[in-house]
């Protein structure tokens, strides 16, 4: 599954290094892409309770999401 997730908060390389290092812990979770200018993240996972572990640590680390967009392997890609 893939994810675009709107982070509002995510306005510097800093924080686009933090939420790399610590998204990178999850497992069955590939990072995409990071845009700081568009504020976003897309995520590719196998697992819905991966999107979970991903809002939570997000949250964790004082990121809020605004909206998560899903699409299907044949609409986008990326």
């Amino acid at each position: 599954m893939k994810t675009l997730i709107q982070v509002p908060d995510l306005n510097s390389e800093q924080c686009k290094r933090i939420i790399v290092r610590n998204l990178s812990r999850i497992l069955d979770l590939r990072i995409l892409d990071i845009s700081v200018e568009n504020k976003t993240i897309s995520i590719r996972y196998n697992h819905p309770f991966t999107l979970e572990k991903v809002k939570k640590e997000l949250m964790r680390i004082k990121h809020t999401l605004h909206a998560l967009t899903d699409y299907k392997e044949s609409e986008v890609s990326f």
